[in-house]
């Protein structure tokens, strides 16, 4: 393949991925070509690639789906439809994947990231949608963020799976002075404790039964305890408070007021409804079964608040602000970089993890 050819990451099914040449296209009505420059390596397309779905919704091999949508890139073209000089050729952006209906009720009060009909980039819901893991796309002007001169590629797409940490923690009661549990020290973990410190809680815990993640969670973020579970308790272990007593160090029951799930594990969420105060918030952003045996008497008794967290809507801005302002650092989460000809053995370093494995990107470094 030549060297500038637009090699897209297109999947056909479970463990049928191709580095195949797409087409590079002209730019449309409202739209500009951008050369893709970083993508990271989300959860959700380790489950298509190696799944060929992403829980109920599954890839049909007849429509194959490019893959990707953690990228940022420069402005290569411009259509002729933009009159308003918003963009320019060159211009650094991050792209934001949700592309919303702009027409329902959830679009017309803003909140669009849970719009019925969405289409969001590398899923096949309202799909297949295809992703931005590739050389060159051509994208929608609305959906575009500026990067400052100051912000790596590295860091830019690193900013979507920020806005899903920073939408969590703005949906939650965190304010200044709050205590805080967050429960898995992967990337949406951290940067939801990254979160959590910048809305001002005065005191962080992260959980998780790696420690090694935990170990990089102390550098990364000084002032946070890291807590690791030796066991996941289960749901017929009864006195969750007598279970929290054994299997950690330094922690009671009843310690924090918002605890936020990042893991979608059900003893995971059951452990979090325990170690909030009465009239504390339980904010679901993990997703794992369908459905889960919650300590219902729990809940009410202690009027928790559950909060569910999906995605993120009007963040961006404000997650490119936070980065530049130097509230949360992003380049110390990239652990494995990757040129896009080596796509194939950048998903085999996340699938099989291990230490020192976190955010793993592909691109043009």
């Amino acid at each position: 393949m030549k060297d500038k050819e637009n090699i897209a990451c297109v999947i056909y099914g479970a463990n049928n991925m191709h580095m195949e040449p797409r087409p590079i296209l002209a730019p449309q009505e409202n739209e500009v070509q951008i050369n893709i420059r970083a993508t990271g390596i989300c959860g959700s397309d380790l489950h298509y690639h190696y799944d060929g779905r992403l829980g109920a919704r599954i890839l049909d091999p007849s429509l194959p789906m490019v893959l990707g949508h953690e990228s940022s890139g420069i402005v290569t073209q411009l259509n002729t439809s933009l009159k308003d000089g918003l963009f320019q050729v060159g211009d650094r952006v991050v792209l934001e994947p949700a592309k919303s209906c702009g027409a329902c009720h959830c679009c017309r009060t803003g909140r669009y990231n849970i719009c019925p009909p969405m289409k969001y980039t590398s899923t096949v819901q309202q799909g297949p949608n295809d992703g931005t893991l590739r050389r060159s796309i051509c994208y929608p002007v609305h959906l575009l963020h500026k990067m400052p001169d100051s912000m790596t590629f590295e860091e830019g797409a690193l900013i979507e799976p920020l806005a899903v940490a920073m939408h969590a923690v703005a949906r939650s009661p965190v304010t200044q002075g709050s205590s805080v549990v967050v429960y898995g020290a992967g990337t949406i973990g951290l940067l939801v404790a990254a979160s959590a410190y910048a809305q001002g809680a005065a005191h962080v815990t992260i959980m998780d039964i790696n420690p090694s993640r935990l170990a990089f969670a102390a550098t990364y973020l000084p002032s946070i305890s890291t807590v690791t579970l030796t066991q996941a308790p289960q749901n017929d272990d009864g006195d969750l408070v007598a279970w929290i007593q054994q299997h950690t160090t330094g922690i009671k029951d009843g310690d924090y007021d918002v605890a936020i799930d990042c893991t979608g594990v059900e003893s995971c969420v059951v452990l979090a409804f325990a170690m909030v105060k009465s009239g504390g918030a339980v904010v679901l952003v993990g997703l794992g079964k369908t459905k889960m045996a919650l300590p219902v008497d729990m809940i009410a008794t202690k009027e928790i608040n559950v909060i569910g967290s999906y995605r993120y809507a009007n963040i961006h801005a404000k997650a490119i602000e936070a980065v530049a302002m130097g509230k949360i650092r992003l380049l110390p989460l990239v652990s494995h970089r990757f040129k896009l000809e080596d796509t194939p053995a950048a998903f085999e370093t996340l699938r099989k993890g291990g230490s020192g494995v976190l955010k793993v990107q592909i691109g043009d470094f």
